[in-house]
């Protein structure tokens, strides 16, 4: 090499100049072309090395590109000759795990709402003793239906989990690893449409005669039985939201007439509203570390109990909404009880009080 000041011979690679004594420190000079299309940049001994970006690879959470050069060229212009070809040459597939995929995609999960975040969660955790430390690029079609097909008894998990591996296949192409979504392939089995099972009335004795030695979940099952709320809204309701003396709680989830309405409480109900505030934990009326505990709890109370195994959190809800039709509550006042959307018009006329919730259904035995 020479010496950037006396043009003295100096050996290659030399920090300073033997003869003059100049550090031979250069700066790259780097020239980028446009976005995707390689660069090329002058070596200190003079040559032209072209470089292009294959892809990226994921080095202790943080992205990094996969790179491919050719050095030794003595003009600028044969380095940008060569880009072409590096893009073209064989190449070995950088591989990343769905493990890897899965701490990616979390990042997006912020922008969802709360019951697909969870929903992606337990999909994730159905499947990840399976899959998590295998690359994306080493599955097949019928490897990834076998895995969705034992993964989840039900049509909706199915459907969770490949809607997550779909998602995990995106952030892959997007990143170069694969070229197409074989979730694209996978088929769900078809959505059978059942009718939920009722609470029949010495179930719900049951329920009451067990609240003598009360548990979490017999009273979690009692509250949504007599106030019509979903398993999810229950979860969620802050202890600071409930209102004994006004015999109302605000919560709710889901539709927009739904969220942060005043379900009302009725008498009946407060020593089980009671129980549960004294007990409650982190600031939520009936806390659970998560939601599976809150399922695995009820399924072991229900065998318990003796009670049928089509009994789920979520008939308390059709259960309370077929006895106060019984009662032949006005479709207006189901309506409100309920916060369904429907009837909004009729709704919005007819100024329905505390009083007038709390005395229909005070009326449920």
């Amino acid at each position: 090499m020479l010496c950037i000041k006396c043009s003295s011979e100096i050996p290659e690679g030399s920090a300073y100049c033997n003869i003059c004594g100049k550090a031979q420190t250069v700066t790259r000079s780097t020239k980028k072309r446009g976005n995707g299309q390689g660069t090329v940049y002058k070596q200190p001994s003079g040559s032209w090395t072209a470089e292009v970006t294959l892809g990226w690879s994921i080095e202790n959470g943080h992205r990094r590109r996969i790179v491919r050069k050719k050095s030794g060229f003595k003009t600028k212009k044969a380095a940008l000759e060569h880009i072409n070809a590096l893009f073209h040459a064989p190449v070995s597939k950088s591989v990343i795990t769905l493990s890897e995929l899965w701490e990616l995609f979390q990042r997006e999960l912020s922008t969802l709402s709360a019951s697909k975040q969870t929903a992606y969660r337990i999909a994730w955790k159905k499947i990840k003793d399976d899959v998590a430390y295998r690359t994306i690029d080493t599955f097949s079609v019928p490897e990834l239906q076998e895995l969705v097909d034992i993964s989840a008894p039900s049509y909706y998990t199915r459907r969770d989990i490949k809607t997550l591996l779909s998602h995990l296949y995106k952030i892959a192409i997007r990143d170069d690893f694969v070229d197409k979504n074989r979730t694209e392939y996978i088929k769900l089995p078809k959505l059978v449409s059942t009718e939920r099972e009722v609470f029949a009335p010495a179930d719900v004795r049951a329920l009451w005669r067990d609240f003598r030695e009360p548990s979490t979940v017999t009273a979690c099952m009692l509250t949504m039985l007599y106030t019509g709320i979903r398993p999810g809204e229950l979860l969620t309701i802050r202890t600071e939201n409930v209102h004994t003396d006004e015999h109302y709680m605000t919560g709710g989830i889901k539709t927009t007439k739904g969220k942060n309405r005043k379900i009302i409480i009725p008498d009946k109900l407060l020593p089980v509203i009671g129980y549960l505030l004294n007990t409650s934990a982190e600031g939520l009326l009936a806390y659970y570390k998560n939601d599976n505990d809150f399922y695995d709890d009820w399924k072991e109370k229900r065998s318990e109990l003796g009670l049928s195994e089509q009994l789920t959190p979520y008939c308390c809800r059709h259960t309370y909404i077929t006895n106060l039709t019984a009662l032949k509550v006005s479709p207006a006042m189901l309506q409100e009880l309920a916060g369904h959307e429907d009837y909004d018009t009729t709704l919005e006329y007819t100024h329905l009080s505390i009083n007038d919730r709390l005395r229909e259904v005070n009326r449920l035995s």
